[in-house]
């Protein structure tokens, strides 16, 4: 007789170095529970860009890896410039399901042409993306309604 079960459900984080990835972390964690899925947690930095970060963002930084790890979580981190190109190529490798997501700051006009991080994955995948509230409740939005796997 085969194992006839399916392979687990992943979900993915995306943590930054923002105090707000905390709450996407605990809120991805908690949708990991009710789904009985893997979580994966991946931060995406360009190259040398641990060195030129103030020290209350690289202990931030910190502080969300370790809650992610803390919660299960395996964790990843990517040095790449490009963001949203290694976070779809990651989940691909990995069978990811579900993408988890903060809700971006624009920081630059580049922004308001090229689209930010949550706009590009939308745009640019068919797994579903969420982006976590930033308090309890239901997640703001969802890849073309999608509801939970």
């Amino acid at each position: 007789m085969t194992d006839q079960r399916s392979a687990p459900v992943r979900i993915l984080v995306c943590i930054s170095e923002e105090a707000q990835s905390q709450a996407v972390i605990r809120y991805a964690a908690r949708v990991g529970v009710e789904l009985g899925a893997e979580l994966l947690a991946l931060h995406v930095e360009p190259p040398g860009a641990a060195t030129r970060r103030p020290a209350r963002a690289a202990q931030q930084l910190e502080r969300n890896l370790r809650l992610a790890r803390d919660l299960g979580a395996h964790v990843t981190v990517i040095d790449s410039h490009r963001v949203v190109d290694s976070i779809l190529r990651y989940a691909h490798e990995h069978g990811v399901q579900r993408i988890i997501v903060g809700k971006p700051r624009p920081r630059t006009w580049r922004h308001w042409i090229s689209g930010d991080i949550v706009t590009r994955l939308l745009r640019d995948t068919d797994i579903p993306i969420e982006v976590a509230p930033l308090s309890s409740g239901a997640p703001r939005e969802t890849k073309r309604g999608e509801e939970a796997l």
